[in-house]
């Protein structure tokens, strides 16, 4: 085998490994995104319901209040 041949099978073999692990790196960046996502949209509809909950109860509070 020559040497030219060895360094460019090394340099081939590293360039996809550095590929592969950067298309690992990106999916796994871009799961934690969508589930930081829908973890804070559930966040903040949970707080939307609990203050209109919240000035639902103080309307029926007031005796006045129709």
């Amino acid at each position: 085998m020559d040497f030219d041949f060895i360094w460019k099978l090394i340099l081939t073999c590293s360039f996809m490994g550095v590929s592969i692990c950067l298309c690992i790196k990106w999916i796994v960046e871009s799961y934690l995104d969508y589930i930081q996502v829908t973890t804070g949209i559930k966040i903040v509809t949970l707080n939307a319901l609990k203050d209109e909950e919240r000035n639902r109860e103080d309307i029926h509070d007031d005796p006045t209040a129709y």
